[in-house]
């Protein structure tokens, strides 16, 4: 319920309650000045209270409209401003696991090992010395894989034997360099040309040794 609401040019004789009766009459000259702060046209103490008749009334300055309004004189509780919402917590965002980095490296096998031998001659232990200088880049290497191959000259079991003899050798030098990596040998003989063997070129290019590598990371 609405509070009723006196204009204060209206209700002097009230500010002591709706009753009160002066003793004695006498002229006032000048403006009447009462203490106290405004809020909007009403009257307010230092607290910034309303001021009140006996009666309950508020006092304002001037007549009663939109612009002074109060909602204290309304009978309306003043509302708490509301708290600020919480800014949301930052969606982390996901870690991609990397996928690891596979390389193989070829090295010619006529030139690692001499006719129908498994043993590296220096050219060959120059070019595996040469390989390990190069997975120096590699970071964090999980697993080393030798295959070797030869061309079609010779038998199938021949050249299954010879393969993987080869493959052996170079498994064995890269055991010793990384004694803390996985290092596996495997022999494809002839079964895995790269190129063709009806001629010198494809023969000599069918006669290799692979080295795959897989590592997190390569240092450039």
């Amino acid at each position: 319920m609405k509070k009723n609401v006196i204009a204060i040019s209206t209700v002097a004789a009230l500010l002591m309650g709706s009753s009160a009766v002066f003793a004695h009459e006498a002229a006032l000259d000048g403006d009447i000045a009462i203490e106290g702060e405004q809020a909007g046209g009403y009257l307010a103490d230092g607290s910034g209270n309303a001021l009140r008749t006996g009666t309950d009334e508020c006092m304002i300055l001037g007549g009663l409209n939109d612009d002074n309004a109060s909602d204290a004189c309304n009978g309306i509780e003043a509302q708490a401003e509301p708290e600020p919402e919480p800014e949301p917590e930052p969606t982390p965002t996901p870690e991609v696991a990397k996928e690891p980095i596979v390389s193989v490296a070829t090295l010619g096998g006529q030139a690692l090992f001499a006719t129908n031998s498994a043993d590296l001659n220096g050219a060959g232990q120059e070019a595996v010395a040469n390989l390990v200088e190069d997975l120096a880049k590699f970071q964090e290497i999980s697993q080393i894989v030798v295959t070797g191959h030869t061309d079609s000259r010779g038998s199938e079991a021949y050249n299954q034997g010879l393969s993987e003899k080869r493959a052996n050798t170079v498994k064995t030098y890269l055991e010793n360099a990384y004694p803390a990596v996985p290092v596996s040998a495997v022999g494809m003989g002839e079964n895995s040309p790269r190129e063709t063997n009806a001629t010198a070129e494809g023969r000599q290019a069918n006669r290799r040794v692979e080295i795959q590598v897989t590592a997190k990371s390569i240092t450039e």
